[in-house]
């Protein structure tokens, strides 16, 4: 009751508390990261903000849709430096009002494909993370039944795994992209056509104009002001005109952006221009419909039934003939150009609703992230759901996906158990119950094993399973217990040491020396690469596991051995009924380490089996590791550790025994 004595106590638990903490703020931190993303893994808070704060949920629902984008494309949405710095728009009345109505006009009508692209698709680098990557590759897989030879074949780019393949991102608004015909492009559209609108990214061609265009000709808004006499105060003020406009430099700026960097599927042209089209496809190919049909693809009786194109024709040819007519100002004159796009189908729509020319319509930027910010809105409790279990679904369907993972698994941590509970116990229980004279060399022999790492052995025994001598272990074991046998009988005063060495001599000379010679290699050697052996041969035998089971069989009392022989009991029932029986506690000890190594080997496997389809679930973890960001690798690690987390809570009140019992012998 002393104060010291009340100092001590409270400096004892002042610490023990301290350790606890120390052991679970790490994991904590872990599990926190492993929930996050881009914006806010580098924060290292216990408690992710957007699970309770609006704002950094935004700049994560912002990060999600636009992942994808360029450079150049992040500028033209207003996203500028890094992710975690966006903050919500600030939005006034008129702003929502405008916004509403674009959502209006979203859902009024569908769109055409190249007005916008497929948001939550995912960046390059990540493989797809977000919902709609992640579809977008589960479907590939799905088609090509897992085969990435198959989808290498059809895209023409050498994929060796599917950790490789990525979802495609199309320049809509540059002039060469025109929608490829490949499997790619197939998933994409279908997954555009059944996302809901919210997640379109609308192309802002007033954007892509300044930023493609003006920004090289003027880098700064004061120049652009002076060469063309307007007080705008950032070129996202800046607006592309659906007519050309009267005259001056603005007029040459929208003339050259159109006609040479544009799409042409936002271009559309007056019919008053056919004929001349017409003329240009005569003259390119010599007046011969034949030629152009062949180049088309088409079944035209002549030039004069060939439609003006409003759009991006679908042959590549035809492509080509449609960029040339347009880049010719001599034949396709500026006036008969306009431009079609998400902007002005939407001006189009309100002129419809108020009843007024589209003129009367005054044209302004498209309100974006308004919009983003009303979607955004709408969906808060399904975007928290989706970050929180983002990351995990990631890892399952990589683990999924790829390879035989999780069946290699369970069938290596069975049958390493199933070895260590087998060949260990019976060497000890050997040792403990005969007790011959080189049980203390053989128990020193085990220790030293211990001695190794692993990696010093890992080459050797590479080197062993490559060129195994499966029928020279055979040869020798057997002629070494015949001839141990025989000097048994024969040599009866020979000390038992020298008996052994002398069997084992001639064991090893009969199954590594003659056996190759009389038979060849090709008999005497298998290659145990690839194959559960090799997985489980290095490590059947532990010596510390020996030891261990040594020391608890020779705790065990000798009087049930006795009474087990009076009552004619044989050896294997005293092995099974007695000892295994009474040494459940030290087996599942030893259980759990086997599993716990089994299940956590990586390098080992991945060195002594290079096949993918034979490769544990840790191999491709760490495959998994090499190509995402750490919030992944921390998912993939939380999900690594449960199965053994629930292996020790089934286990524990066995183990809990093994740790006792043998304190209290």
């Amino acid at each position: 009751q002393s104060l010291k004595l009340r100092l001590i106590i409270m400096a004892i638990y002042a610490m023990l508390i301290a350790g606890a903490v120390s052991m679970v703020y790490p994991l904590l931190l872990m599990l926190s990261i492993s929930i996050a993303s881009e914006p806010d893994y580098h924060r290292f808070t216990l408690v992710p903000g957007y699970l309770y704060d609006d704002d950094d949920l935004w700049s994560k629902y912002i990060e999600s849709k636009y992942a994808q984008i360029s450079t150049a494309e992040k500028a033209s949405f207003r996203i500028i430096g890094d992710w975690s710095q966006i903050e919500p728009p600030v939005i006034d009345e008129a702003m929502r009002g405008r916004a509403e109505k674009f959502i209006e006009y979203r859902m009024s009508r569908p769109w055409p494909r190249e007005w916008y692209g497929l948001g939550h698709v995912g960046a390059n680098d990540t493989g797809g993370h977000p919902p709609h990557g992640r579809a977008w590759k589960a479907t590939i897989f799905k088609r090509y039944n897992g085969d990435p030879a198959g989808y290498s074949r059809d895209v023409g780019i050498p994929f060796k795994s599917w950790i490789q393949v990525r979802p495609p991102h199309p320049p809509l608004a540059e002039r060469h992209f025109n929608f490829p015909q490949n499997v790619n492009y197939q998933v994409l559209n279908d997954l555009k056509a059944g996302a809901p609108p919210e997640d379109r990214i609308p192309v802002n061609l007033d954007a892509v104009y300044w930023k493609t265009y003006l920004q090289r000709q003027w880098p700064d808004i004061d120049k652009y002001n002076t060469a063309h006499g307007t007080q705008h105060l950032r070129y996202d003020e800046v607006l592309l005109m659906r007519r050309p406009p009267k005259a001056g430099q603005v007029r040459v700026d929208w003339e050259e952006f159109v006609r040479f960097e544009l799409n042409l599927a936002f271009i559309r042209l007056d019919v008053s221009v056919t004929d001349k089209y017409r003329a240009l496809l005569a003259q390119r190919y010599d007046a011969t419909i034949d030629r152009l049909n062949g180049q088309w693809h088409t079944n035209y009786g002549s030039f004069e039934h060939i439609a003006l194109p409003q759009g991006i024709p679908g042959n590549a040819h035809a492509h080509l003939d449609y960029a040339a007519f347009v880049k010719d100002a001599g034949r396709c004159p500026l006036d008969a150009m306009s431009i079609y796009g998400p902007r002005q189908g939407f001006e189009a729509y309100l002129a419809e609703q108020r009843g007024v020319p589209r003129n009367q319509i005054i044209p302004q930027a498209l309100p974006i992230e308004v919009v983003d910010y009303v979607d955004f809105q709408g969906q808060t409790t399904d975007l928290r759901w989706e970050f929180l279990t983002r990351n995990y679904k990631v890892v399952l369907d990589f683990i999924m996906l790829h390879g035989n993972g999780v069946r290699n698994t369970v069938i290596y941590c069975a049958l390493m158990v199933l070895m260590t509970l087998t060949i260990n116990p019976l060497a000890a229980y050997a040792l403990s119950r005969y007790k011959p004279p080189s049980t203390y060399k053989i128990l020193l022999f085990c220790m030293c094993t211990m001695a190794f790492p692993p990696e010093v052995t890992m080459i050797p025994s590479f080197l062993l399973l490559k060129r195994f001598p499966a029928l020279g272990f055979a040869v020798a074991i057997a002629v070494g217990l015949l001839i141990a046998w025989a000097a048994a009988r024969l040599l009866p005063r020979v000390p038992e040491a020298v008996r052994g060495v002398g069997s084992g001599v001639l064991a090893l000379g009969a199954g590594f020396y003659l056996l190759p010679r009389l038979f060849g290699d090709q008999v005497a050697y298998v290659s145990l690469l690839n194959t559960f052996w090799a997985l489980i041969l290095p490590a059947a035998a532990n010596g510390f596991g020996i030891f261990l089971l040594k020391g608890f069989f020779d705790s065990l009392p000798r009087e049930l051995y006795d009474a087990a022989e009076v009552d004619g009991g044989g050896e294997w029932t005293k092995f099974w009924t007695i000892t295994m029986t009474l040494s459940k506690p030290i087996l599942a000890v030893l259980a759990l380490q086997a599993f716990t190594a089994a299940y956590g080997e990586f390098m080992m496997a991945l060195v002594i089996i290079p096949d993918e389809k034979m490769w544990t679930l840790m191999v491709w973890l760490f495959q998994l590791h090499r190509q995402v960001p750490p919030y992944v690798i921390n998912a993939s690690l939380v999900i690594a550790a449960i199965p053994t987390l629930l292996i020790f809570l089934f286990c524990q009140n066995i183990i809990m025994r093994g740790i006792i019992v043998p304190v209290e012998k």
